[in-house]
Order: C-alpha cells, then sequence, then structure tokens
C-alpha cells in the first residue's frame, strides 16, 4: 500500500505507508479497508483515504493496518475529540487520526479499551488532586520547613480493589495522619473517613494485617497508656474504635485500667493491649511521597494496572 501526495497541478508523488506515518506527529472503525491509498487533500491540509482516484472514504470509520480513523462528508480525516452520530460516543483520535485505547488525552482525560472516556477514573483522579492540592496551598504547608512538610500515599486501605489517599504531617519520618480519604464508588468520591489537626499531639499511624488483610488506625497519646485501635471494614468507608486503653488514678493515686470502658486489672490490661498490636499487624509499608505539585501528577495519573481498568470500566 501507498500514500500519495496530491497537489493541484496534478502532480504526484507516492510515499510508501512506513514513510507516511513517519511523517504523522503520533501512532482503531467498523469497514477495513483493501487495496486503498491514503493521499493528500488539494489544498494540503487534509489526509484522506482513497479506493480509487475521485473516491474517497466519507463519513465512515475506516480500518486501516489495524487502526480506526473516521473520515467526513468531505472526506478529511478528523483529529481530536469525534462525537459518533450514532452511538453518541466521543473518542479521542490522535494527530495521525487513530483512534486512541486504553490512553491519557491532551486534555487530561483517560480513555478506556473501546476509546469512551473512563468517567469515573476521572472523577478520582480529580477529587484525588483536589484533596492533595488542599494541602499543598495551605498556610501550614507554605510555612513549613522544607523537611517538616506533609506526604501522602495512594493505596488500597478498604480491599475493595480502589486505592484511597493518606495524608501525613511529615513526608519524613511521619508523627501522625492528617487525613484519610475512603474512595467511594457509588458516589465517585473521597469519603473522609479521619482528619486531624496539625497541631495535635498524639502519635497516629496506619497498620496493616497481612493474615487478615484488614487496615488499622492506631492512636498513641503519649503517655504510655491510653491507646485506641480503629478498625476498617473490608469494603467499608469509615473506622470503628474496636479495642479503646484508658487508664486514671484514684484518690490514692493508684492507677485503674479501663478497657473498651471497663475497668480490668493490669494483667488483663497488658493481656488485652498485645492482643490489639496483633490484631493491628505491622505499619503500612507503603514508601510515603512528598507532596509536591509534581508528585501529585506523576503519581494520581500513573497508568492504571490492568485489575483497576477493570473496575473503572465497570
Amino acid at each position: 500500500m501507498h500514500m500519495k501526495n496530491r497537489k493541484r497541478t496534478g502532480k504526484r508523488r507516492l510515499l510508501s505507508a512506513a514513510l507516511c506515518l513517519a511523517a504523522l506527529t503520533a501512532a482503531a472503525g467498523p469497514f477495513a479497508a483493501y487495496g486503498g491509498d491514503w493521499d493528500m487533500s488539494e489544498d494540503g491540509k487534509h489526509w484522506m483515504y482513497m479506493y480509487a482516484p475521485d473516491e474517497p472514504a466519507e463519513d465512515k470509520w475506516v480500518e486501516v493496518d489495524g487502526k480506526e480513523y473516521y473520515f467526513d462528508s468531505k472526506g478529511y480525516m478528523k483529529t481530536g475529540w469525534y462525537k459518533d452520530k450514532d452511538d453518541g460516543n466521543k473518542y479521542y483520535l490522535g494527530d495521525d487520526g487513530a483512534k486512541r485505547y486504553n490512553s491519557f488525552t491532551h486534555d487530561g482525560h483517560f480513555v478506556g479499551s473501546d476509546g469512551v472516556i473512563l468517567e469515573k477514573y476521572d472523577d478520582w483522579r480529580k477529587d484525588m488532586k483536589k484533596q492533595l492540592n488542599s494541602y499543598l496551598k495551605s498556610k501550614e504547608f507554605k510555612q513549613a520547613d522544607a523537611s517538616q512538610r506533609p506526604g501522602f500515599v495512594i493505596a488500597d486501605l478498604n480491599g475493595d480493589g480502589y486505592k484511597d489517599l493518606a495524608v501525613v504531617d511529615r513526608a519524613s519520618a511521619p508523627r501522625r495522619m492528617l487525613y484519610i480519604g475512603i474512595w467511594d464508588r457509588d458516589e465517585a468520591e473521597l469519603v473522609p473517613a479521619a482528619l486531624a489537626d496539625a497541631e495535635g499531639t498524639e502519635a497516629t499511624w496506619l497498620a496493616r494485617n497481612a493474615e487478615t488483610e484488614t487496615t488499622w488506625l492506631v492512636s498513641d497519646y503519649g503517655n504510655g497508656w491510653d491507646k485506641d485501635y480503629f478498625l476498617l471494614d473490608d469494603g467499608g468507608l469509615f473506622f470503628d474504635n474496636v479495642w479503646h486503653f484508658t487508664t486514671r488514678q484514684d484518690d490514692w493515686d493508684t492507677p485503674l485500667f479501663y478497657i473498651n470502658g471497663s475497668e480490668s486489672s493490669r494483667e488483663e490490661w497488658d493481656e488485652g493491649l498485645a492482643e490489639a498490636a496483633a490484631d493491628a499487624g505491622s505499619p503500612l509499608p507503603n514508601p510515603v511521597i512528598f507532596l509536591t505539585e509534581d508528585n501529585i501528577n506523576q503519581t494520581v495519573d500513573m497508568f492504571p494496572s490492568e485489575a483497576e481498568l477493570l473496575l473503572w470500566e465497570s
């Protein structure tokens, strides 16, 4: 197959398909074309696909070498966004005219395996960036020393396959969680599961029990005694307080121990703490990413895995 370049003088110069595609800027139609030639319009501005002289493909999708192209009523190859009048869907055609699949578009959308925008994935990325940018633009962030600025982790916390968001007070040696947002697939938004003041004193961290596949939020109030263990239900949006350990002193300064509001002995207290720690497992191993504009864009806009694409398309 050859591509042609037609000028008003009528002179034609045949080009190989490979040379023509290389001349286009980038790298698909129900109708498979055989024996046709690429041809430039007389004004030199539009590619056409000719079945024969003066017989261009018009108003149709055409498959050429495994890629789909759309040609309008004048026979001109379309690029950019095109709304199909038959199915009502918008498709993105690259600079070379080929319909894009499983890729980002120049204006920040993502099209799936059928070439249609994955709106749910777009919503997820938009909300992730909104939450992270709110910390990036905060007064506390701008006033903090570079080494003390927040960080973030994006990971599936509740086991539903969708990635959630956790923001920590410091990317280096974090002390506490500032925000935990769980993706609500029904409402297509992040739901705050935990919020904290940046100036708080308690230490908080996320833990994961690999055996039970559960995620926990642990709070340590720094007095050597009081602790809380919150469980994030499988597929759930919120943490439940499963273990609450607290102490106080009686009139004779004797320590009193309480587990979930009930008084206990010191031995029961120690056993309860050990059980709670075993339930929670180990701190999440996910690396904390420094909160910068570039890191936000690169992490949030990372190409989704095959499993994630199936979720966003469902």
